[in-house]
């Protein structure tokens, strides 16, 4: 109903930021709590769906590429840098600005080859590049999830209840899927194992505030259009020098930092 869709893209990308912060927190902080991972879920979800709009809207797709794969650049060197200044065990994983660049190539060669499909040699030539692509984006961050997200989004785009029914089928087989031999075979590995041996099915719980969004762009100054350009990699980079300052210190200062953080974020919920 029209009356359902109440936040624009601005809004909606505030409220996956706030959400983003809390996983990152729970990834890089010892003693955060595990539903900080749970919530974190539906972020992903969100920003693809708003990458196959924003590659519908853009004047200049190859651009937007771009822009994509060089913030992936800063991502990658500026992750280096902070890894070296405050080492720890295991270093900073993410980088979900190459993931989305994958995307946008997968959907530019899928509109070139559909394009130039009088053609047999460019067709052929088109769907060996998407396949190409489609492997290649699988062994960036989001992995298979974020391949699946964009093909789902990219081709129902047209019909919100098919693309929700779609996604949330595929987001199932792609997480549970492989658990789904273990929950059969062997009766000690029951719900919970079905339900945690990977919590990333909890993405079907980002259809609600997609269905929610109305259209529209929301605030659109260049801050606002760089905002999660600046936020995602500033905030994973500051989050993960604290966790360094707090690893390094003794076990009750762990404990006391992890209670007061759990507090913090139990009261801003």
């Amino acid at each position: 109903m029209k009356g359902d869709k109440i936040v624009n893209s601005f809004q909606l990308k505030i409220f996956a930021m706030i959400l983003m912060a809390f996983d990152h927190l729970a990834s890089y902080i010892p003693g955060m709590p595990i539903w900080f991972n749970f919530i974190g879920r539906i972020v992903a979800p969100i920003f693809f769906f708003f990458l196959v709009e924003g590659f519908f809207n853009t004047r200049s797709k190859k651009k937007y590429a771009l822009r994509l794969f060089a913030w992936s650049l800063v991502m990658f060197a500026g992750s280096k840098f902070v890894m070296m200044a405050f080492s720890r065990d295991y270093g900073i994983h993410n980088n979900i600005f190459l993931s989305l660049a994958m995307s946008v190539l997968i959907m530019a060669m899928m509109d070139w080859t559909r394009d130039n499909s009088r053609s047999k040699a460019a067709m052929a030539g088109g769907i060996v590049g998407v396949i190409v692509l489609v492997i290649a984006s699988v062994f960036t961050e989001a992995t298979i999830y974020g391949m699946s997200m964009t093909l789902v989004f990219y081709f129902l785009r047209g019909s919100k209840a098919k693309m929700a029914a779609v996604y949330i089928a595929v987001s199932l087989i792609t997480t549970m899927g492989f658990s789904i031999p273990g929950f059969i075979t062997n009766p000690d590995f029951g719900w919970y194992g079905l339900l945690m041996f990977d919590v990333q099915w909890m993405q079907v719980f980002a259809v609600p505030f997609i269905l929610m969004y109305n259209g529209e762009r929301g605030a659109s100054s260049k801050p606002a259009k760089y905002m999660f350009y600046v936020f995602y990699p500033v905030h994973i980079w500051i989050i993960y020098a604290i966790g360094y300052y707090v690893e390094r210190d003794n076990s009750a200062t762990v404990e006391t930092i992890s209670w007061v953080l759990k507090e913090y974020f139990s009261r801003l919920i």
